[in-house]
């Protein structure tokens, strides 16, 4: 990457770090978490009058023992794959726990209803060894293992269980795309704030191209929706929500932020000035939201294909699950990410017109 690059990035990190309205919108953000959290919390202590989740026979499984979660299933026990044995944070409303099987004929086992253990242990170790024998089950065991309840003293809030469900499903995107949303409106008073100024067509005179002039526009907000992310994740895990396969989410978020960003600077392309920026922006973001978050019953079945591609599902797989399909991820990411080069395109093209430019 080229230092003049580097130096118009640094320049607009500093212009933005200037500007108090920019602080003032972290600050925003910071209530707005807030906000959400307790709505999460005060929809979960309600649900909790209304609603009981039953067991329903699923454990988060980390296992160091080829086909154990499989053996686990033909005892009638559904597994999740956990791939870090590292778990932390109340469990989800649909999980009962999770099973540790370790490689030295033991079995740790963590419940939410420590009564279940005496009905669960036998088709655990019956999995165990059929695991470890490969299939076979002999009457006798010449090396006994061992299977312990972990913790000893393990229990749950109910209210507990109902805001992780409200929080992964519905909150923690919000959450995590609340940092682009309002990236976006830095982004474009940047670019249309240099034309008010009359001095965007001085940097389109400059030696640098017109994708250097853009990377060095998108790398400072993408820098600063970054750390906002990583502290807002970092904030949902002091409240007891686990956060899954974070790099992978962030890869992800990456390739949202280039979309959204280039669909910003699209929009300063077409505007005369910050007022009318920034209403193309409230429009869009507004059915964006609508699309994204509102259920919305449809019954032409093109249209709820096409609903089914929303960002918000990925979102929600990645972060929710220890375990997932990186293709079916990978299909998500691949299209969002053709989605994103077009429309940096498009932001390219209009950029180096000149009547985008009122001079």
């Amino acid at each position: 990457m080229r230092k003049e690059v580097i130096y118009l990035a640094g320049k607009e990190f500093k212009d933005i770090l200037r500007e108090k309205v920019y602080i003032l919108a972290f600050l925003l953000q910071l209530f707005i978490v807030i906000g959400i959290v307790l709505i999460g919390t005060s929809y979960a202590y309600i649900q909790t009058y209304v609603d009981d989740p039953n067991s329903q026979g699923t454990f988060f499984v980390y296992s160091e023992v080829e086909g154990f979660p499989n053996y686990l299933n033909d005892e009638s026990i559904k597994s999740v794959a956990l791939e870090n044995p590292e778990f932390s944070g109340a469990l989800p409303r649909n999980i009962d726990g999770v099973i540790w099987a370790q490689g030295d004929n033991s079995v740790r086992v963590l419940l939410k209803n420590p009564l279940n253990f005496e009905n669960l242990s036998e088709p655990i170790k019956r999995a165990y060894l059929k695991a470890k024998l490969k299939g076979e089950l002999p009457d006798e065991v010449l090396n006994p293992m061992i299977i312990d309840i972990y913790p000893k003293n393990y229990t749950y809030n109910l209210a507990d269980l109902f805001f992780v469900e409200i929080m992964q499903t519905l909150l923690i995107p919000l959450i995590l795309l609340l940092p682009i949303f309002l990236s976006m409106n830095i982004l474009s008073d940047s670019i249309v704030g240099e034309k008010e100024r009359k001095t965007f067509e001085i940097l389109l005179a400059s030696p640098l191209k017109r994708i250097e002039i853009i990377l060095g526009k998108i790398l400072p907000t993408f820098a600063i929706s970054i750390v906002q992310i990583v502290i807002w994740i970092l904030v949902l895990s002091a409240r007891g929500i686990s956060i899954f396969n974070i790099p992978l989410l962030l890869v992800f978020l990456s390739i949202i932020m280039l979309l959204l960003f280039s669909i910003s600077i699209v929009f300063s392309n077409i505007s005369s000035n910050i007022t009318e920026s920034n209403l193309f922006l409230t429009l869009f973001m507004m059915v964006v939201t609508l699309i994204m978050f509102v259920p919305i019953p449809l019954e032409n079945p093109i249209l709820k294909e096409a609903l089914s591609y929303s960002p918000i599902i990925p979102l929600i797989k990645i972060a929710s699950n220890p375990s997932i399909d990186l293709l079916e991820i990978g299909k998500y990411m691949a299209i969002y990410l053709g989605l994103a080069l077009v429309s940096l395109l498009i932001a390219l093209k209009g950029i180096a017109k000149d009547e985008n430019i009122r001079l």
